[in-house]
Parts: structure tokens; C-alpha cells; sequence
């Protein structure tokens, strides 16, 4: 007698926001204005000469942020999916380059002002009166 231990279920990895190219706090009428200029005006529907399979991810996108109860339970399932405390935060690799990229401005900056004949007064860029 073999048993095998069904599979666990697979978390959704789609954002529908980005599929309905929408913010998470859009309302219901740009929801549905947004799904349907993408699948009529962007030609996404199958019967426009779309993929049937993008055309399915759009329509299971919108019936998930249509529906109130879906939408809610999809937004708690997706930010706590993600640690948003990461999210604003920098990697040491980011916070190096950026670093140095100040540092070099500043170089760049002091190097420019120590050119006294590039330096401009005011008197050469008052306004003149005519």
C-alpha cells in the first residue's frame, strides 16, 4: 500500500496589481477600467489574437481584486507574504556604492571650486536693466 503525502500548496507568486499594471489602494472603477483597456485596446483577449494563457492570469487577476472578500484576503495573503520592513531597506553592496558615488561628487565638487578662473562672480550674471 503506498501512500504518498499530497504536495503542499503552492503560494501564489503573481502580483495581480502588476498584472492590472494598478496601485493596491486603486479603486474598483479603475480596476475595471484598466482590465479592460488591457484586454481590448492592448489586444490580450484570445479572440483579439491574444495568448490564451496571458489572457487567463489578467481575467484570474481581475476576478481576485474584483470581488471585496477575495481582494482583502488576497492583500493579507500578499504583505504578509513579503517582509515589508525589507522592502525600503538597503543591501551593503547598495549602501558601498552609494558611498562612494557621494564621496566622488564631493571630490568632483571641490576640484571645480578650486579653479579660481571658472568660478564666476555676480557682477558678470547681474541682471541688466535696459
Amino acid at each position: 500500500m503506498d501512500i504518498k503525502a499530497k504536495p503542499a500548496a503552492k503560494i501564489n507568486q503573481r502580483n495581480y496589481y502588476r498584472v492590472l499594471f494598478v496601485q493596491p489602494d486603486a479603486p474598483m472603477e479603475i480596476i475595471q477600467a484598466d482590465y479592460r483597456t488591457i484586454m481590448q485596446k492592448l489586444k490580450a483577449h484570445p479572440d483579439l489574437g491574444g495568448d490564451t494563457w496571458n489572457a487567463s492570469v489578467i481575467n484570474e487577476a481581475y476576478k481576485t481584486l474584483a470581488d471585496p472578500m477575495r481582494r482583502i484576503n488576497y492583500d493579507e495573503q500578499l504583505f504578509t507574504q513579503k517582509n515589508l520592513k525589507k522592502l525600503g531597506l538597503q543591501s551593503e553592496a547598495q549602501r558601498y556604492h552609494e558611498t562612494k558615488a557621494k564621496v566622488q561628487r564631493s571630490q568632483e565638487t571641490q576640484n571645480s571650486t578650486d579653479n579660481s578662473d571658472v568660478a564666476a562672480t555676480w557682477q558678470e550674471f547681474r541682471p541688466r536693466s535696459i
